[in-house]
Parts: structure tokens; C-alpha cells; sequence
């Protein structure tokens, strides 16, 4: 890690996390259309050291945080590993430290459809709704069980109208946005099988891969 990002408050910073085991070009094309479509200023991306959820680790933290400021070269995107630094491997546990950080700074949480559907899963995922914005960017296959997700339905007055997504960023929470977008077709894990000489087929990013 270089030191901890400089963030001023009332700026609009969203944060994308996930084991980036390895970054690739559907993380880059990701965060380009969140930048856009979300009204943010910046973009963290906040490589975790694990992940709770998943049996095997992943690559060495430096190395996935190495490869990542490769792939992902943008003036207003930072590759962090501020959840090795704060010491947390929960989402709501990290945005209460950043957010007792960061004071006046206006972060939104990043998330594929994917982790919108097992979001109710994640350690309290309703405190997370209920202190910072959510975008959600949809992928290939997951419309259908995202929109119908149990975050999904007892948030449904909270949801801000497509068109309005430029406006999340600033928005009080509880507020999320649900975008279509197209997507590339890599996957961390079809790249990890094609490295191995597994025949898998890469099917759509699974975007924070975090479910947490």
C-alpha cells in the first residue's frame, strides 16, 4: 500500500471491493461506467486480504495489488489495500472505520446484481444500506434474482429511478441505484482455470466477489 488516499470532504468516492484474484479488463470497464453513471468523483478499489466466504485463499496480497495498478491505470482511480491497513475483512466493519476517517467524504458502495441477490447474507448488510448509497451494475443473467432479492424488496422505496443515477452519489441514505450496463465477459476465476489448464468456460464478472 502507498499511504492512505487523500480525500476531501463532500467528495464522492465509491468503493469497489473484492479479492481482484486477478484485476482484469471487466474490473477496469466496471469502474469506468460507475465513475459515469454514478456521479462520483473518485473511485477506491479496495483489494481484500480474503475472503470470508470462499475455502481456498487467494494469490499473495502484494502481488494482486501489484497487477491491479497495472491493469487499472486511471487518474481518478486508486488500487488500496486499506482493509489490510484497517484491519477488517467485513464490509460494514471497513466503511465504519473510513467513514470515522474520512469525515464530510461521501462514499458509495459498488457491487455487481450478483451480490445485490445474496446481499441479506452479509454481515450487517441493513446498517451498510443504511449508511452509505449502493450501486448496483448489473451483469449478464442476474437481472431477474437481483431484482427480486430480499435487499432488493425491503429496500424497494429506497431505490432511485435509472435515470437518476448521477444523483446516488449525493444521496441520503438508505438510497440504491440499479444499473444495466453491458459487461465484458472475463472472469478472475476463468482466468485462474486457464493459468491451472482447467477447461472452463469464462462466463460473466463477478464484480466484488466479496459476500460480506
Amino acid at each position: 500500500m502507498q499511504g492512505w488516499p487523500i480525500a476531501r470532504a463532500g467528495q464522492r468516492i465509491g468503493l469497489l471491493g473484492g479479492s481482484f484474484d486477478p484485476a482484469h479488463a471487466g474490473h477496469v470497464h466496471l469502474t469506468q461506467q460507475a465513475l459515469v453513471r454514478f456521479g462520483l468523483d473518485r473511485v477506491w478499489w479496495l483489494v481484500s486480504p480474503g475472503n470470508p466466504l470462499k475455502r481456498h485463499g487467494p494469490a499473495p496480497l502484494a502481488d494482486r495489488i501489484a497487477a491491479a495498478r497495472f491493469e487499472m491505470q486511471h487518474p481518478r482511480v486508486v488500487v488500496t489495500g486499506l482493509e489490510a491497513e484497517l484491519q477488517t475483512r467485513f464490509t460494514a466493519a471497513t466503511l465504519r472505520k473510513l467513514l470515522a476517517r474520512y469525515p464530510g467524504v461521501r462514499f458509495t458502495w459498488l457491487m455487481g446484481a450478483d451480490n445485490l441477490t445474496q446481499f441479506d447474507q452479509w454481515q450487517d448488510w441493513r446498517w451498510i444500506m443504511n449508511h452509505v448509497p449502493v450501486g448496483v451494475l448489473a451483469r449478464p443473467n442476474d437481472h431477474l434474482s437481483a431484482r427480486l432479492s430480499m435487499a432488493a424488496r425491503v429496500y424497494r422505496a429506497a431505490r432511485l429511478p435509472d435515470h437518476q443515477s448521477h444523483g446516488l452519489a449525493a444521496a441520503q441514505a438508505p438510497a440504491w441505484c440499479f444499473v444495466n450496463m453491458p459487461m465484458k465477459k472475463e472472469s478472475s476465476s476463468a482466468i485462474r482455470a486457464a493459468a491451472s489448464g482447467d477447461d472452463v468456460t469464462a462466463g460473466s464478472l463477478p464484480v466484488t466477489n466479496k459476500g460480506r
